[in-house]
């Protein structure tokens, strides 16, 4: 049965501007003097004042204290230095850039909240930073260093890189012009130190609802990043995978951090030229198998991967993935060794199996190669599989209720047992541990 595991979003860097926005609003007492609100004026705008001033927040010749909120959207250098991100690691790896970015951060969060033409700027540079850091990281070729490459800071290049295209977004919009019947109101009763009435919650409705910038879809997310459709899958990969293997699957518990979730980790699974794909199913419903990804060409690759799969899932809601072993530090990854493609007769070169006559349509199989448990092993339009039950005659269906696909796994053919995380008993990959449940 599948259980879920639900927690809060808790990324650092990809924040709503339009939380960023509440936080903006200064810490303003019930009444402030004329230079107060001034102030605030050049530094917030009419418009946010005139939320201030809705609250009933009065003029007066007594001083205040006003905090002002700094340019928010993007991670402080104090931030990566919580996550463990300091500049250079015990490798020597990208010391230089990523030191450049912790000063980069530093000014620009000494920006005020509304110094656009300053903030464009500071952005633009740290995006060169990244950047040259991010070339330098594929650069690293050689089996040895690639397995020195740190998924953690690539994974915050990529959320920084985001962070930096919304807030840009973000400055866009404020910039534009606003000649709107409620932006003139407000305009007008701040010059006129008229306090006007609050909105109504049908009012702030609809005033949401423009300010929300249009989003793209999962689907046209992965489609512009090169992914091909199969089914309800958007696939991206090239080459063969083998007949049988490891995979990982995340299953995904909440339908409106699915987008997320594929922006976060496709930049990194494609950094590791894994093949691998996503369940686009538009259901509102929890996804068991929402990502799934093949083997590398390395086998202690694996390790890497999951790391890095489980520190970009740390905020968001996973379900388990039935018939999988959840691995790990947190159990989010899942696993299973099976099945990629079918196992038909010309794989079987050198292994000692025979036919042993026809019934039906069907051709029993048999042989020491041939270890299904007394299940029987049939083959029939090129494929072979086991009935699920021990009987001379052959299944009446071809479905997943009455028979296992058949493997083949070091000279041995087994059943290929969906409900089982290993039927094979194969070793998990190097460094992959299986995660134990308190």
């Amino acid at each position: 049965m599948t259980g879920m595991r639900s927690q809060a979003p808790m990324r650092s860097v990809q924040k709503k501007d339009s939380e960023s926005g509440e936080r903006a609003v200064p810490k303003v007492e019930r009444s402030a003097t004329t230079g107060h609100w001034m102030q605030l004026q050049r530094t917030l705008g009419n418009r946010r004042v005139g939320e201030l001033l809705q609250r009933n927040m009065q003029l007066s010749a007594e001083p205040t204290e006003i905090v002002v909120q700094r340019a928010p959207g993007l991670p402080t250098k104090q931030d990566l230095e919580s996550d463990g991100l300091k500049a250079g690691t015990k490798f020597g790896l990208g010391k230089t850039s990523w030191g450049n970015l912790g000063d980069a951060l530093v000014v620009y969060e000494k920006l005020g909240n509304t110094d656009y033409a300053a903030q464009k700027e500071q952005l633009t540079k740290i995006e060169h930073i990244l950047g040259e850091w991010r070339a330098s990281y594929n650069l690293r070729e050689s089996n040895k260093k690639l397995k020195k490459k740190d998924p953690a800071k690539l994974l915050k290049v990529n959320e920084i890189l985001e962070s930096i295209k919304q807030r840009r977004a973000v400055i866009l919009e404020a910039e534009a012009p606003s000649d709107g019947r409620d932006g003139r109101r407000r305009a007008e009763a701040f010059s006129k130190r008229e306090v006007i009435a609050p909105l109504t919650r049908q009012q702030e409705i609809v005033e949401e609802k423009k300010e929300m910038k249009a989003s793209e879809t999962m689907d046209e997310y992965l489609k512009k990043s090169g992914y091909k459709q199969d089914r309800n899958y958007m696939s991206w990969g090239n080459g063969t995978i083998a007949h049988v293997s490891w995979k990982a699957h995340v299953g995904s518990g909440d339908a409106s951090q699915r987008l997320d979730i594929a922006q976060m980790v496709s930049p990194l699974l494609k950094s590791w030229e894994v093949y691998h794909k996503f369940d686009i199913t538009p259901t509102p419903k929890p996804i068991d198998k929402f990502l799934t990804v093949y083997p590398p060409d390395a086998d202690e690759e694996w390790e890497n991967i999951v790391n890095m799969l489980e520190s970009a899932l740390g905020g968001f809601a996973t379900v388990d993935v039935t018939g999988d072993m959840p691995v790990g530090e947190t159990g989010k990854v899942n696993m299973r060794h099976g099945q990629n493609t079918p196992l038909t007769p010309s794989m079987l070169r050198g292994v000692d199996v025979a036919s042993d006559g026809k019934v039906g349509d069907f051709t029993k199989m048999v042989g020491t190669a041939v270890q299904g448990d007394g299940l029987p092993l049939w083959e029939l339009g090129g494929k072979l599989f086991f009935n699920k039950i021990e009987t001379a005659e052959p299944p009446s269906k071809l479905n997943p209720n009455t028979i296992y696909m058949a493997i083949l796994v070091d000279g041995r053919i087994v059943p290929d047992k969906r409900e089982e995380p290993n039927p094979a008993n194969v070793p998990l990959p190097k460094g992959v541990k299986k995660f134990e449940r308190l």
